[in-house]
């Protein structure tokens, strides 16, 4: 059974200790809290623990998924496929949970950042290496934030005691998460310190999707190839479609793909991921076994047949096989309807949670972002970018990734760079489906409302594309007022 490193420290270091930083984290003692390495190891932990509340439960994830162009809401999630923004209690409380759990996670690491340097048993550059993991996560809640909310409080260690503070600029905000980033690239460890703790490859993955979405194409062609010129990242060898479980699987410790995860536990109570039950369902088996352990499911995202994109689909890919289950549960859609089944785990003891851990940036990524990264600084599909994608498509067919082989895609059909960023985005799309990822990557690409357009025949609306800031927010934060500062739409 897996079981998560940092479970035991954070119980260990932290509980004696959480009620305080929860209620006055200010008042937590540098000489009584970050001198050891142990000690820093919970700073990050501590922080990384936050993430479990705004991604690990199932809000997040299944609020993404429903936005994507290949899959729909059910229930309390149908509105998210509707696009026209939050409107429920439910959805709205779903969006201030993330909020308010990204800033508690921010917090962390400002007290850790702002304390470590004073710590007395840990040399200069063991005090950089832990910074830099914190400015990664600080960075990694701040991405997430700019691009749910747009502008919002830039809160930092040098701020921490101004709780009244307005909005920053979203190039302000930018700005600082490359430069997070780029020290996390320079100081953090070149391997994981811990199981699922970052690393400074972690940082270049993450540093080239920021480059991308600010349109500085070449940063972010070197900051991926610094990822894949280390060595230390590939892709897993598959022959069949079940072999996607060495990357996906339950009880997988850690895999060559694997550059930022976050971990979940399948043995302890309230460690598993959520995620997985609301895309289960009931009735759902595969090999031979229940899709969650006691055969639950909630089915809150699906897919239908008549949806171009799984339309579209090679039936050889081993990803459709092993990403989408047809199964019947009653929507009379009067076509074929999928459940999402990338992640399964028939022996979780946590029976409302699953040990798979959520791949929020994998090797795949890379290799897609670099692609794209290149054919733009040339506005045209070139050899090399075509061939930073055919690494992941011949592994989705069981071809060695770095042969040519017969389902290559060939350069004479995507010169163009429109036809060349079509197949990149189809290729995202069946590479990473389910993964949380796809809503935010269309908006990234500038093509959210053509594709649901085409794909779902749905029409955006302006304010969908960020999610209203809580209304907690403008009770306690007196720099901020709903008439002014909340987003549009709400």
């Amino acid at each position: 059974m897996k079981k998560i490193i940092f479970i035991f420290l954070i119980c260990q270091v932290l509980v004696s200790c959480s009620d305080l930083l929860d209620e006055n984290p200010k008042s937590v003692a540098a000489e009584t809290f970050y001198n050891t390495p142990k000690e820093a190891d919970a700073a990050v932990l501590a922080a990384l623990d936050k993430y479990r509340n705004a991604f690990n439960n199932m809000e997040f994830c299944t609020m993404q998924e429903a936005s994507a162009d290949y899959s729909y809401g059910r229930g309390s999630w149908t509105e998210i496929s509707e696009y026209y923004g939050l409107k429920t209690a439910s959805n709205v409380t779903r969006a201030g949970t993330i909020w308010s759990t990204l800033y508690k996670s921010i917090r962390d690491c400002n007290i850790a950042i702002e304390r470590l340097p004073e710590a007395s048993m840990m040399n200069d550059t063991q005090k950089a290496s832990y910074i830099g993991e914190l400015r990664f996560l600080r960075a990694f809640s701040y991405y997430y934030l700019v691009r749910l909310y747009k502008e919002v409080p830039l809160r930092t260690e040098k701020n921490m005691s101004e709780y009244n503070l307005g909005k920053s600029s979203v190039d302000e905000i930018y700005s600082y998460i490359i430069d997070d980033l780029k020290y996390a690239t320079e100081n953090a460890p070149e391997t994981p310190r811990l199981s699922g703790a970052p690393c400074r490859y972690a940082a270049y993955a993450l540093l080239a999707d920021v480059y991308l979405q600010r349109k500085q194409y070449p940063e972010a062609a070197a900051a991926a190839k610094a990822v894949i010129d280390s060595g230390k990242y590939s892709l897993t060898k598959v022959t069949k479609a079940r072999d996607f479980e060495k990357v996906f699987g339950a009880n997988i410790n850690v895999s060559p793909e694997e550059i930022f995860y976050l971990k979940n536990d399948n043995t302890t109570p309230g460690m598993g991921w959520q995620f997985v039950m609301c895309c289960a369902h009931p009735k759902a088996v595969i090999n031979g076994q229940p899709m969650l352990a006691g055969g639950l499911g909630w089915y809150g995202i699906y897919a239908l047949e008549n949806n171009k994109m799984i339309q579209d689909w090679d039936d050889a890919d081993f990803r459709k096989e092993y990403n989408i289950l047809p199964l019947d549960f009653g929507l009379n859609a009067g076509c074929q309807t999928y459940i999402f089944c990338k992640y399964y785990d028939p022996k979780a003891l946590d029976k409302v949670g699953a040990g798979n851990d959520w791949p929020v940036i994998r090797y795949a990524d890379v290799l897609l972002n670099y692609a794209e990264a290149v054919a733009r600084q040339t506005n045209a599909g070139t050899q090399e970018a075509i061939e930073y994608v055919n690494k992941v498509h011949r592994r989705a067919y069981g071809y060695d990734q770095n042969t040519a082989s017969p389902v290559d895609f060939q350069l004479a059909d995507y010169t163009s760079f429109d036809k060349f960023l079509r197949l990149v985005v189809d290729e995202q799309g069946y590479e990473c489906m389910n993964e949380a990822k796809r809503w935010l990557y269309l908006c990234r690409v500038g093509i959210a409302e053509e594709r649901i357009k085409e794909y779902k025949n749905k029409d955006v609306q302006a304010m969908h594309f960020y999610w209203p800031i809580p209304v907690t927010e403008f009770q306690y934060n007196d720099a901020l007022t709903e008439e002014t500062d909340q987003n549009e739409g709400y």
